[in-house]
């Protein structure tokens, strides 16, 4: 049961492959490089290059007389028409060449002067459509990943911290209760004002109170 289960996977991924090759090659373009008249001075190949689109896994194919032949080269030597040192040389009179990458490629005649005659074309190759819907652009499957589900945490916020108080005013102990001084008296002071002065003068302060007082007394006498 298991090696039957193998054979069917092994057939499925066989049948995958060939629907892909067979898929590739249904949509590939044989360009005919100069159309009709072919890889010659009779053909406008600037005109013929400029109205066709050139995609990935198309093929040019050079039909030309033994008087000329195909050098595939690099972009300055095809400015300059030089042909030393091609990238490649092809001279059979039917040649075919894949377009393997997207870019851009050259190609020249490298006999008797063709190509400064105008005998030369430059190939921009194009994405093949299918090819690029179907591949996904690595920095938005990156940038995808490594976003976030959810928002960012903010940062905390810096704690608050209230302005400090003054410290309260110092208490002083209470001092404690003296005594008051008595008042000096009135009569004390007079005492001794009088015995300072001598009995002479507090006999005379004496009969000076009597006689202020006199009217006094008489009023008091019935």
């Amino acid at each position: 049961m298991e090696a039957l289960r193998l054979g069917w996977g092994v057939r499925v991924i066989i049948v995958m492959v060939i629907t892909a090759i067979f898929f590739r090659c249904v949509t590939a373009t044989n360009h005919s490089v100069g159309g009709a008249s072919g890889w010659d001075l009779n053909s406008n190949i600037l005109t013929w290059s400029a109205a066709t689109t050139f995609q990935v896994d198309d093929y040019l194919v050079f039909n030309y007389l033994p008087v000329h032949d195909v050098l595939e080269v690099n972009r300055t030597d095809f400015s300059s028409c030089r042909t030393v040192n091609p990238i490649s040389t092809h001279s059979d009179g039917k040649t075919v060449i894949r377009l393997d990458q997207p870019g851009s490629r050259y190609f020249i005649c490298g006999r008797l002067q063709y190509c400064l005659m105008g005998l030369k074309l430059q190939v921009q190759v194009l994405q093949r459509l299918s090819d690029a819907n179907n591949s996904t652009p690595i920095g938005a499957n990156q940038s995808e990943r490594l976003s976030p589900r959810h928002p960012p945490h903010s940062s905390p916020p810096f704690p608050h911290h209230p302005p400090p108080r003054s410290p309260p005013p110092l208490e002083l102990p209470p001092l404690p209760d003296r005594p008051e001084a008595p008042s000096p008296c009135i009569c004390s002071g007079v005492g001794e004002m009088m015995m300072a002065s001598g009995p002479m003068n507090w006999c005379l302060v004496l009969l000076f109170i009597m006689l202020a007082t006199r009217p006094c007394f008489h009023s008091l006498i019935p």
